[in-house]
């Protein structure tokens, strides 16, 4: 008898386990989270000054417990930081903010998104780039000498200096243009480039004819530099008074040439003489002038033979041994009034 209840009472043990356990085995699974519909706006995010750029996170889930929903972002080989969010939609859109400075790395950040449900974890990584653009600004720029004679090189120098986390420093390695306005003009004209040293100095010579404005201009680079302009230079250029028109050439000429004795024995003198005159008007007046001069034979050409002066009436006069046949002439070259002129060439023998 003693036996028999031992083995009604395992038995309804049994049963009662089998009782316990059965309910688990039928239990509903759990779905796991979707997260979907990410972005970041604006994207890529464009730091452009000190002003904080504030940029927006937005996702949606389903099967999530709102209570298992968060995001973080992660700068370039930095730790994550979470981000605040609110949800919309019976918890099923999900929104949140973070502003970005002058002092946020430049790079490829992460949007890191998690979202679970019971031992459900799902989780997603979104990349967008954070950019610095940088001002820039041309300082010291001078245009010299000041005022300056038209044709003459004028000099034009600066300095190119862009902003950084450690203040403004020398931008290396761009181009600069160097630009001109006229005076009474509106524009401004590109007129030479150089490109900026190891420090951001650059420097030009151009040369002017022109009074007006002259600046610097640099255009920027795109998502990395501001473009700026330097303050503008006036530079007054001077031109040298025209000279007065010159007076007109007055005509010369050389008249009663005459070598005598003809004929002249070899070695004794020829005599040689004549009247410079210059048209002043409507008459012939006496001029004094340098005249010189020269004597060929019948086959020859002319040589120079020596110099002589007219006086205050024109008339001249001088001497030459003579020891050949030829023909001689005087010759006025003329000056800075004065045309130039010749006389007759007149012939004569030499006689043993």
């Amino acid at each position: 008898m003693l036996r028999r209840i031992s083995a009604v009472l395992i038995a309804a043990a049994m049963g009662t386990a089998t009782l316990v356990v059965a309910p688990a085995a039928n239990a509903t699974p759990v779905a796991k989270p979707v997260i979907k519909d990410i972005a970041v706006n604006p994207s890529p995010v464009v730091v452009t000054s000190s002003t904080a750029v504030t940029a927006t996170f937005s996702f949606g889930t389903q099967f999530a417990d709102a209570s298992k929903v968060s995001a973080a972002i992660q700068a370039p080989g930095g730790n994550p930081t979470s981000v605040s969010l609110t949800s919309s939609d019976n918890s099923t859109k999900w929104r949140g903010t973070a502003d970005f400075t002058r002092q946020s790395a430049e790079g490829d950040w992460k949007l890191l998104i998690t979202a679970a449900s019971g031992n459900e974890v799902t989780k997603e990584t979104r990349e967008f780039k954070v950019i610095q653009v940088w001002e820039t600004d041309i300082r010291g720029f001078s245009a010299f000498p000041e005022p300056i004679e038209a044709g003459q090189y004028l000099n034009l120098r600066g300095q190119l200096l862009a902003n950084s986390l450690a203040g403004f420093k020398g931008l290396a390695d761009q181009g600069v243009w160097i630009t001109f306005k006229e005076r009474g003009s509106s524009t401004y004209k590109r007129i030479a480039w150089d490109r900026t040293d190891h420090r951001g100095f650059f420097s030009e010579r151009v040369k002017v004819f022109k009074s007006g404005w002259w600046r610097a201009e640099y255009e920027g680079v795109s998502n990395k530099f501001h473009p700026s302009t330097s303050d503008s230079d006036q530079v007054d250029v001077r031109h040298k008074p025209r000279p007065p028109a010159p007076k007109p050439d007055l005509d010369s000429r050389i008249i009663k040439f005459n070598a005598s004795p003809e004929p002249v024995k070899y070695g004794k003198y020829v005599y040689l003489r004549g009247l410079l005159q210059v048209k002043d008007g409507w008459s012939w007046d006496g001029y004094d002038g340098k005249v010189t001069i020269w004597f060929k034979t019948k086959f020859g050409s002319w040589k120079y033979v020596k110099t002589t002066w007219a006086n205050g009436s024109g008339a001249f006069y001088t001497k030459t041994k003579a020891t050949k046949s030829g023909y001689w002439k005087a010759v006025f070259s003329g000056d800075r009034d004065v045309d130039p002129s010749s006389s007759v060439r007149d012939h004569v023998r030499v006689k043993r």
